[in-house]
């Protein structure tokens, strides 16, 4: 294939039922955010490479791909994430605004990734930011709304993984010259190596058992409660008891992991973090949790919480749940003098809600029935005369004829 038409590593087309499907979901997401009075917002694609890199994390700041801007030889970037974007508009576009803010996004991401990797370098993202306001609460709350979004999809068995970045920096911060290495460990999940360091380090042996469990992901009820025992993790312990207590108190019907042992975005977040998993995707749908040192970065002092929703992972797993991204009907005149009335019928079930294709090639009614069904939910409605219709159903092949819409409308449709 020439090289003309092939595509960049880590990017892709997407067809007509993949966009399809990216949009309703977009939609129905961002519906689902106004109903808890999140407003959207809109950022740009790139901006400024020194404005940007502020909010992110060491991870991120690796993963951007810069460009100089031939208008001005200044230096751009693509964004790989649009929360630093929001932190910024918070910072000076929002200052002052009554707090707290509920702010939401949807859009692409651009991300470098190394040759070979596998990963995708323009991601499709959707989220919430909770910013002004440090309480349980709000960490319930864009909890519960990333569970009950993901749930209006008619997404099932999803497991809310949770944790606390404040106890792995609690460790950190007394392991003094050892930090370094016992962060790669802790990476590469060398347990043996983690319990190696750790012996080295000034902790008691019962201190040391504790932080290797809970290291090595043991998702024990009992070892909250050992671990809260220690003064040393108290606070911490005591605030993701109290982010769950209120959780619960949405009912939000899905399984619960705990996992305090999760270096993942370390640098970035500052409290609570979570993701949602589901069986049927291969990573998290969605990762969160509260970042209050991010704002204060543009100069302005605000606590936040939030999540962003992985949209192409999403769709692996919606697609299993909603399959009709097909139009409800196709509406054919039997001659070219039948074309007004068919134009009009069309208008009409379009402005009911239904989603419908208007016959301009002048299809004879021998259209097969593979053919309705595979282009229809409902069926094929064929214009005989004025005060004749005839419905050709998709899924029994059953033909019906009605004097008028209104009785083909009144038969089940």
């Amino acid at each position: 294939m020439s090289m003309h038409l092939k595509l960049p590593q880590g990017v892709k087309d997407f067809g007509p039922q993949q966009a399809e499907e990216l949009r309703r979901v977009e939609e129905e997401l961002l519906e689902e955010f106004s109903r808890w009075g999140y407003k959207r917002v809109v950022t740009p694609l790139f901006e400024y490479l020194d404005t940007i890199t502020i909010g992110l994390g060491e991870e991120l700041k690796s993963k951007v791909m810069k460009f100089v801007d031939p208008s001005t030889g200044d230096i751009v970037a693509l964004r790989p994430d649009i929360t630093p974007q929001i932190g910024r508009i918070v910072a000076t576009r929002l200052k002052g605004k009554e707090h707290p803010l509920r702010l939401c996004y949807s859009g692409r991401i651009v991300r470098f990734e190394e040759k070979g990797s596998g990963k995708e370098r323009e991601i499709f993202q959707a989220g919430c930011e909770l910013i002004g306001a440090k309480s349980p609460e709000c960490d319930a709350e864009t909890i519960a709304l990333a569970i009950k979004s993901l749930q209006k999809l008619g997404l099932k068995n999803l497991v809310l993984d949770i944790g606390h970045s404040g106890i792995l920096r609690s460790v950190f911060s007394r392991l003094g010259e050892l930090e370094a290495d016992f962060r790669e460990a802790l990476k590469a999940k060398q347990f043996e190596t983690i319990s190696s360091i750790l012996k080295k380090s000034k902790f008691d042996k019962e201190t040391t058992k504790l932080i290797i469990d809970f290291c090595n992901l043991a998702n024990d009820p009992k070892l909250l409660k050992k671990v809260k025992a220690k003064s040393l993790f108290r606070k911490e312990i005591t605030e993701l008891e109290k982010v769950l207590e209120i959780v619960d108190e949405y009912k939000l019907n899905c399984d619960l992991t705990i996992d305090i042992g999760d270096i993942r975005g370390f640098n970035y977040y500052t409290g609570i973090t979570f993701e949602i998993i589901s069986p049927d995707a291969s990573s998290p749908l969605l990762i969160g949790g509260r970042y209050d040192s991010l704002v204060s970065k543009y100069g302005y002092d605000a606590p936040a919480t939030g999540f962003a929703i992985d949209m192409e992972e999403l769709m692996t797993v919606t697609k299993q749940h909603h399959d009709d991204n097909q139009v409800h009907f196709i509406v054919t005149p039997k001659s070219i003098k039948l074309r007004k009335e068919a134009i009009h019928l069309t208008q009409w079930l379009r402005s009911s809600g239904f989603k419908v294709i208007l016959d301009v090639n002048g299809s004879k009614e021998a259209s097969t029935l593979n053919s309705v069904s595979s282009l229809t939910s409902y069926g094929k409605i064929i214009i005989e005369t004025q005060k004749k219709l005839k419905l050709i159903e998709s899924r029994s092949g059953v033909k019906r004829e009605f004097s008028n819409l209104e009785d083909l409308l009144k038969g089940g449709f």
